[in-house]
């Protein structure tokens, strides 16, 4: 079921315009797109789960985050086969709207202002000077804590380096930190300048080649940075540093009496 209202818009308002609300139990695979917007539109899953497509790529959306869509940009976004997404859409202009024109198009964010939204919608509120409000309150709550942010950037650097020689990932680091893996990926690789996959190599590589140096072996090297299979740490350690492991390797020398 889809619910939709024009809101009544604030005469003169520059900062934030809001235009319209909607929410919507989407059918399996439902689609919407490829469409071009003449507004801001955020979109928040409620449940269930999506994916949307846009100009930096696919990105899968779970239940409480939020997806981006700017104005003059072409999407698409797809309710799942199995577990189809309900969402709820509040769309604006303004100049303040413009922080959100960013290379991020999905954020983690609390479900507490989009199931007011919702509340709203059954409610039958029109009143722009609400969803202003509302606009203004969901902007703080993504961008007003980028200090904070900034430092679970610096808390997800030492975890990895503290932790290479267990069996993390990207998705596992990303569930602990709770952070979607291709806005995580964006605005780790803005600060360092890598990705959280990337990283995790390149920390594990320079690891694996210093055991090598001091005398460990391939197989227990492998072991020591965080691999199980020693064929698998082989190729990655030679496709990151261009030559195999053994090469690196120095034997261990014994003194004679």
């Amino acid at each position: 079921m889809r619910y939709e209202a024009i809101i009544n818009r604030i005469p003169d308002a520059t900062d934030i315009i809001p235009y319209y609300v909607g929410e919507e139990r989407c059918a399996p695979s439902h689609r919407f797109g490829p469409h071009v917007r003449k507004v801001y539109l955020l979109h928040y899953c409620l449940s269930g789960c999506g994916r949307l497509y846009d100009k930096y790529g696919e990105h899968k959306i779970r239940e409480g985050e939020l997806f981006v869509i700017r104005p003059e940009e072409t999407t698409t976004y797809v309710a799942d086969e199995q577990n189809p997404w309900h969402y709820v859409w509040i769309a604006f202009l303004g100049h303040r709207a413009e922080i959100f024109n960013t290379d991020c198009s999905v954020y983690p964010c609390p479900d507490s202002v989009f199931r007011r939204i919702s509340g709203l919608i059954e409610a039958g509120e029109d009143s722009a000077e609400i969803y202003t409000a509302i606009v203004h309150e969901i902007i703080y709550n993504l961008f007003s804590d980028s200090e904070k942010r900034q430092d679970t950037l610096s808390k997800i650097r030492k975890y990895i380096r503290y932790n290479f020689m267990d069996s993390i990932t990207a998705e596992s680091v990303c569930r602990l930190f709770g952070y979607e893996r291709t806005y995580l990926y964006r605005i780790f690789k803005k600060r360092y300048g890598t990705g959280i996959k990337d990283y995790i190599t390149k920390v594990r590589m320079e690891n694996a080649k210093d055991f090598l140096t001091s005398g460990k072996s391939v197989c227990d090297t492998a072991t020591l940075v965080g691999y199980r299979d020693e064929f698998n740490f082989s190729k990655a350690y030679k496709k990151y540093w261009g030559t195999p492991p053994s090469h690196s390797r120095v034997k261990p020398t014994f003194n004679r009496f």
